[in-house]
């Protein structure tokens, strides 16, 4: 039997001392990982081979799938393809979705980094995984400083 699982999801970021430190502050995440290393063209195909990566990656609750990565090129600066200042999603575009127990005060300390807010929590409710219940949620978005889009959401049924 063969296991497929989704470990983490990874950006390619400007700075990835500040990026850890706004999901540190912000979700409480701690560094599992954080080390500079060459990389390999090839994972991912952005920089030349041996340019030295910043690798940080910062985990939750579980040490195995709870992960996000960082990662910034030294030395090399790979084309920008998420403009910092967006306001919208497109094709192909990440959504980094959080549980969160305390959303008010993910939203306060998001804004401390002036994290461009999409929406104040609002209440809202989606079909259940088997479409037949229904789960209500709290839920605020917003872009952090690289321009990725995080959805925050709270559980309330």
């Amino acid at each position: 039997m063969v296991n497929n699982l989704l470990r983490r999801t990874s950006f390619i970021v400007d700075d990835v001392e500040v990026t850890a430190r706004f999901y540190q502050d912000i979700f409480g995440w701690s560094r599992f990982y954080d080390h500079e290393t060459p990389v390999d063209r090839r994972f991912p195909p952005c920089a030349p081979d041996q340019t030295m990566g910043k690798i940080i990656i910062l985990k939750v609750d579980d040490p195995f799938i709870g992960m996000i990565g960082f990662m910034e090129y030294q030395g090399y600066v790979p084309e920008r393809r998420v403009k910092a200042d967006r306001t919208t999603l497109g094709i192909g575009d990440a959504i980094l979705i959080v549980e969160s127990n305390n959303i008010q005060q993910v939203c306060l300390n998001a804004r401390k980094y002036d994290a461009r807010m999409v929406t104040d929590p609002v209440e809202w409710s989606v079909k259940d995984h088997s479409g037949q219940g229904v789960i209500k949620l709290s839920t605020c978005s917003f872009f952090d400083p690289n321009g990725i889009y995080v959805e925050v959401n709270c559980r309330l049924s």
